[in-house]
């Protein structure tokens, strides 16, 4: 009898069907025997959250790894060796200088491109490159995508949705160009299909498409090829192989209960107010999805806007009935700083689950989180003021060794926001000696 003997495969393999080709998470297999593995590729995250935060319940008391955190940070305590909280980050680009009210659309055009957007409501659109959009350029020819722009509300690209300002910048927070705004996908299936194919595209009827959703798997289209690989690969990457396979059947069903749940649901009409009704099984999806995308190097550079920038959504499946925006202006009002702090400890708990999904993930030199950066945060501190000074910020993961957890660290006051990106910039192999309104690479380890 042949002694048995493991595969060699590419890094890019892929499990190929009729209709669909699925991309592989990293496989030992995928490291030839008696060399080094290649250095692991570093992904970045940029998640922007609307209205600002109640800061009270936000900001850590005391410094570094020892500091306190507050009631919103609290599902992040498990990681605080792999994550840093910035006090003293500032936008100057959010501020008004000249055009009055608008801090919300300011808030958003500016959250990653740290530039002063131009007050139009026209096509003539001004608000800078987004820091993501400048990793992409550098990185994104390694992967299918070079970047993956994300969602959990729609929004117009055109018309006024802020005090004059357009939409486009108040929807958007990443930018390939100055002028050219970078739309983001809201549907959770959609994005599904770009990074494994959907079986199901090519029929007709929605309907149809949707009730067979339940019965048939795009792992039906590479069955074949997936059975033939598991018997060519040794014990500990048929489990990996398995568990992967497994993780995006289930993903498959919840996507068609969120899409059945959805269908049953009466539409909201224009102008009444959102209710969030599967907000919160919509974005663990998101994330799961974010999280597969990286684990099979279909991209490294993500954005996530949690609401459009001013998103008055309500939140009732955590009791807050009222609208995010209008509860941010609280005038110090009891009752609404705790439902601003309901909402900002619930979109912590979510990205907790994700940065914890990501230290489960192996790949070739270590846990995902470990080579990965994700930065959270908002345009605005206070929602009541609309400052765009001492902003919520914080930073996981390693980025393949550029960085490491500092828990909780306060700079001095107006410190450029752009200098955090800087560095996030030189951890994903970028030279650039600036960013926007930077005066430095900002220390991250």
């Amino acid at each position: 009898m042949r002694p048995f003997r493991q595969v060699a495969l590419d890094r890019r393999s892929f499990l190929r069907g009729s209709a669909c080709a699925m991309a592989l998470p990293w496989l030992d297999a995928m490291q030839p025997a008696l060399r080094a593995a290649p250095p692991a590729p570093v992904r970045c995250l940029y998640v922007f959250s609307p209205n600002g935060v109640n800061m009270r319940e936000w900001r850590p008391r005391g410094q570094g790894l020892d500091a306190k955190f507050g009631a919103t940070l609290q599902p992040l305590e498990g990681l605080r060796q792999r994550l840093t909280v910035w006090t003293g980050l500032a936008i100057d680009g959010g501020r008004s200088h000249g055009d009055g009210t608008g801090d919300h659309a300011r808030a958003g055009a500016s959250f990653l491109t740290c530039a002063h957007p131009r007050k139009t409501g026209g096509a003539d659109l001004s608000a800078g490159i987004s820091v993501d959009q400048l990793i992409a350029s550098k990185v994104g020819s390694n992967t299918a995508f070079p970047s993956l722009e994300l969602g959990m509300e729609k929004g117009a690209a055109a018309g006024i949705c802020d005090s004059g300002y357009s939409c486009a910048y108040s929807n958007n927070i990443s930018w390939r160009a100055a002028d050219a705004p970078v739309a983001k996908e809201v549907n959770p299936r959609a994005v599904f299909a770009r990074l494994f194919g959907d079986p199901e595209g090519s029929r007709n009827s929605a309907s149809e498409r949707q009730r067979r959703r339940l019965e048939k798997s795009v792992l039906d289209a590479v069955s074949a090829d997936a059975r033939s690989l598991a018997g060519r690969l040794g014990h500990a990457d048929q489990q990996k192989l398995d568990q992967y396979l497994q993780s995006v059947r289930e993903l498959e069903l919840r996507l068609a209960r969120v899409e059945s749940d959805a269908a049953q649901q009466v539409p909201v009409p224009e102008g009444v107010l959102a209710t969030g009704s599967g907000y919160d099984e919509r974005l663990a999806l998101v994330y799961d999805l974010i999280t597969l995308a990286f684990v099979t190097d279909r991209t490294r550079v993500v954005t996530l806007m949690l609401g459009n920038a001013g998103s008055n959504r309500s939140y009732e499946f955590l009791g807050v009935p009222d609208g995010h925006h209008d509860l941010s202006h609280h005038g110090k009002k009891a009752e609404k700083l705790e439902a601003i702090a309901k909402i900002n400890h619930f979109q912590i708990e979510q990205l907790a689950r994700f940065l914890k999904g990501l230290a489960g993930q192996q790949d070739a030199q270590g846990d995902l989180l470990a080579q990965s950066l994700i930065v959270f945060g908002s345009g605005i501190s206070d929602g009541d003021h609309h400052n765009h000074d001492d902003l919520p910020v914080l930073l996981a993961g390693e980025g393949g060794g550029a960085a490491k957890g500092l828990g909780h660290v306060h700079l001095g006051a107006e410190t450029p926001m752009a200098n955090l990106y800087l560095a996030t910039m030189r951890a994903m192999g970028l030279a650039d000696e600036r960013f926007a309104d930077s005066t430095g690479v900002l220390a991250i380890r």
